[in-house]
């Protein structure tokens, strides 16, 4: 029978590997399991032979995931989470007495602007259930959900894996934040005043641009950015005391405008083409 016959291959031998990428120790793999440690020795030969690769290979610090190892490791995840859901008993979800523990991933963006509404909602409806709000920001947030630390991500993510499906829970604009009495506000608010003012940008991973660069760059244009920040929720702050100015969502930057003394712009076309 050929190796690679899906009905050929065992279904535990898909849980050793789970336990061993989690672990990276045959020891702590088979105590995970409750199978001894040749057991698992045994089923990751057998693996290395399915998968035509070592899998797992000895580095300085213990067992390292080979590059297949790492490319298939979600797949089989989620492979054996359906199997899972399938064998699983169905209960009836009655939220009134569930004590069940919620794990959300959500930016902070997401957080900021929907955690309010729904931790009420929650306590409404299921008051003996709790909740657990993990930062989830696009460095990271896929990568959590295929290690089951959170049950389902909520933030801007443009380009989802294959294996995850998603729904549009909120639609939000673009708009410019300065402090009151920017020297650019004042001139008038236009594409020149724009590009020549000095920007505050958002990136979780540190790039000094984003999608508003990208627009402008696609008609010839590109601002001037002097800071990068990782969160959306110090961008308020930094622009009440500086002349910088920032792009961003205008559910972010209306709740906190007030208190701050910022005033709030709709940016010139050529930078608000894209949506955050």
């Amino acid at each position: 029978m050929q190796k690679n016959n899906l009905l050929a291959i065992d279904l535990n031998l898909l849980t050793v590997f789970e336990a061993l990428m989690a672990e990276r120790q045959v020891t702590r793999a088979a105590e995970r399991l409750r199978l001894t440690q040749p057991a698992v020795s045994h089923a990751l030969g057998r693996l290395r032979l399915l998968f035509d690769d070592p899998l797992l290979k000895r580095g300085p610090g213990g067992m390292e995931p080979t590059p297949k190892a790492l490319t298939v490791a979600p797949a089989v995840s989620a492979a054996l989470g359906q199997i899972r859901g399938l064998l699983a008993p169905v209960e009836a979800f009655v939220p009134e007495r569930s004590d069940r523990r919620f794990v959300l991933g959500m930016s902070d963006y997401a957080a900021f602007t929907l955690a309010p509404r729904l931790l009420p909602e929650l306590r409404r409806a299921a008051p003996k259930a709790t909740l657990v709000i993990r930062h989830a920001g696009r460095a990271q947030a896929f990568a959590m959900v295929e290690r089951g630390e959170v049950e389902l991500i909520v933030g801007n993510f443009p380009h989802p894996p294959p294996y995850l499906s998603g729904e549009a829970l909120a639609e939000d604009a673009l708009v410019c934040a300065a402090r009151r009495g920017h020297p650019a506000l004042k001139r008038g608010f236009d594409l020149a005043g724009y590009l020549a003012a000095d920007h505050l940008n958002v990136s979780l991973r540190g790039e000094a641009g984003g999608s508003v660069d990208e627009a402008l760059a696609a008609l010839g244009h590109r601002r001037r950015v002097v800071a990068t920040v990782g969160h959306f929720l110090v961008v308020p702050f930094l622009l009440a005391t500086s002349d910088l100015i920032a792009t961003e969502p205008r559910r972010v930057m209306q709740r906190l405008a007030p208190s701050l003394g910022l005033s709030l712009r709709a940016p010139p076309e050529a930078a608000g083409r894209t949506a955050p």
